[in-house]
C-alpha cells in the first residue's frame, strides 16, 4: 500500500481509481453552497428573514470568494504541492462551515461565507486540474458531475425536511458530513504534484485569445442564468402554488432524475462531437425556462413543475462536461481550465444578487426571460469557440 504523501505524477498513477474518486470527492464538496443554493437561500429566508439584497450577497458570497481563488489558478496551479495546499484549503474550509453554526449577524456570516469560498475555491481549482489531467478527461468530467448531482439530491430533499428553526445549520452540518470523510481521503488519496504536465509552459494567451474569450463569455452567462434561476427556483415553484415540500421533492426527484444526463455524457464521450450536444442542450433549456414562465397556467402545476424542472436540470448536468473538455482543448499546459472556475463562479455569485432585482413584485418572469437571453449567448459563444478550436487544430496539421 502507498503511504499518505504517495505521489501520483505519472498519468497512470492519476488514473488510479481511488486518485480519481478523491479528486471527485473533492470538487464536488468545495462546490457545496452553490449544489445546495436553492436550500441555503430558502434557510436564509425562512431563519434570519433578510431583505432581498441581504439574501442575495450571503447566497453570493462562497461563490464569489471560490471565484476570487480560481482567477489567480493559471499562475500557480502548477508550482505547488497539490496534496498539501488541499489539505490546508479544505480543512480551512471546514473550519469556517463549523464556525457558521448559530451565526444570524448579517456582517459575521457574510465575512464567514466569503472565507469559506476562498478555501473551498482554492481546493476546488486544484481538483479540477487534476481531473483533466487523467486520461479520460470526458468521462470523468461527467462522473464529476454525477457526484455533484447526488451531494445535491441528497441535500435539497434532506434540508427541505429539516424544520425551519434549524434549516440554516442544518445546510452546514450536511457540508461538514461530506468535507470530513473527504479530508480522510485526500489525507491518503491526493496527488502529491501535478500529473503529465509539471513541465508543461505557460499560457499562450495570444494564441487563445479568440477560443478563450469564447468560452469565458459563453461560462459567464451561462452560469449567470443558472445563479438567478437555480437560486430562486423554489421561490418560482411556490410562487405558482407549490408547497414547500411538494417544491423539495420536485427539486430532489430532478436532479435524482437528471443523473441520466451526466451519465449519458461519461458513456457517449465525444461520439457525437461537440456541436450536436451543444444545439440539443441550447434548445431544450430555453424551452424550459419559457414553460416555468407559463407555469401558473397550467392545469396542474406541481406535475408541470415536475416534468419542467427534471428536463431543465437532466440537460444542465449533461452538458456541463462538454463546457470542461472545450475548455480543455483550448491550452495544452493545463493552466486555462482554472479561469472556467473563475468564470463559473463569479458569475453564480452575481446570479442570486441579480435575480434579486429582476423578481417583479413577486413575479418571476423577468429573471426567466433574462435567463433565456443568456443561455442564447451562452451557447453562441461555445460553438463559436468549437469551430476556432478546430479550425486552429486544423491548420497545425497542415503546417505539419
Amino acid at each position: 500500500m502507498d503511504s499518505p504523501a504517495a505521489s501520483a505524477t505519472s498519468p497512470r498513477e492519476m488514473d488510479r481509481p481511488w486518485t480519481v474518486f478523491t479528486l471527485l470527492v473533492v470538487a464536488s464538496v468545495t462546490e457545496a453552497m452553490f449544489l445546495l443554493l436553492p436550500s441555503f437561500i430558502g434557510a436564509l429566508d425562512d431563519v434570519l428573514r433578510l431583505t432581498p439584497e441581504r439574501t442575495g450577497l450571503v447566497g453570493s458570497a462562497d461563490l464569489a470568494g471560490i471565484a476570487l481563488a480560481t482567477a489567480t489558478g493559471p499562475w500557480w496551479l502548477r508550482r505547488v504541492s497539490w496534496r498539501r495546499m488541499v489539505l490546508i484549503s479544505l480543512g480551512t474550509f471546514l473550519v469556517v462551515n463549523a464556525l457558521c453554526l448559530g451565526v444570524v449577524s448579517f456582517p459575521i456570516l457574510l465575512g464567514l461565507r466569503i472565507l469559506a469560498g476562498i478555501a473551498a475555491g482554492t481546493a476546488y481549482a486544484v481538483a479540477l486540474a487534476g481531473i483533466v489531467d487523467t486520461r479520460d478527461v470526458a468521462r470523468n468530467t461527467a462522473l464529476l458531475v454525477f457526484l455533484q448531482v447526488v451531494f445535491s439530491a441528497v441535500g435539497v430533499y434532506a434540508l427541505d425536511a429539516v424544520q425551519i428553526p434549524w434549516r440554516l445549520d442544518a445546510v452546514y452540518i450536511y457540508i461538514l458530513a461530506w468535507t470530513i470523510p473527504g479530508l480522510a481521503l485526500c489525507w491518503r488519496w491526493f496527488p502529491e504534484n501535478p500529473g503529465d504536465r509539471v513541465q508543461a509552459d505557460g499560457v499562450q494567451w495570444r494564441r487563445i485569445a479568440a477560443p478563450g474569450a469564447a468560452v469565458l463569455i459563453g461560462t459567464g452567462f451561462y452560469f449567470l442564468m443558472i445563479g438567478g434561476v437555480w437560486g430562486y427556483l423554489e421561490g418560482i415553484a411556490r410562487a405558482a402554488g407549490l408547497t414547500l415540500g411538494e417544491t423539495g421533492a420536485a427539486l430532489s426527484i430532478g436532479l435524482v432524475v437528471s443523473l441520466v444526463g451526466p451519465a449519458v455524457a461519461a458513456w457517449l464521450g465525444l461520439r457525437l462531437g461537440r456541436t450536436l450536444p451543444l444545439i440539443v442542450t441550447a434548445i431544450a433549456q430555453i424551452a424550459s425556462l419559457y414553460l416555468l414562465i407559463q407555469l401558473k397556467h397550467f392545469g396542474n402545476a406541481v406535475l408541470a413543475f415536475y416534468i419542467i424542472n427534471t428536463v431543465f436540470q437532466l440537460f444542465w448536468n449533461y452538458i456541463i462536461a462538454y463546457f470542461i473538455t472545450i475548455f480543455n482543448d483550448i491550452d495544452e499546459s493545463g493552466r486555462f481550465v482554472a479561469l472556467y472556475g473563475m468564470a463559473a463562479h463569479l458569475t453564480l455569485a452575481i446570479g442570486p444578487y441579480l435575480g434579486a432585482f429582476l423578481i417583479q413584485d413577486g413575479g418571476y418572469a423577468a429573471l426567466l426571460w433574462f435567463g433565456i437571453g443568456a443561455v442564447v449567448i451562452c451557447f453562441g459563444s461555445f460553438l463559436l469557440a468549437a469551430r476556432l478550436i478546430l479550425r486552429a487544430k486544423t491548420t497545425e496539421v497542415r503546417c505539419e
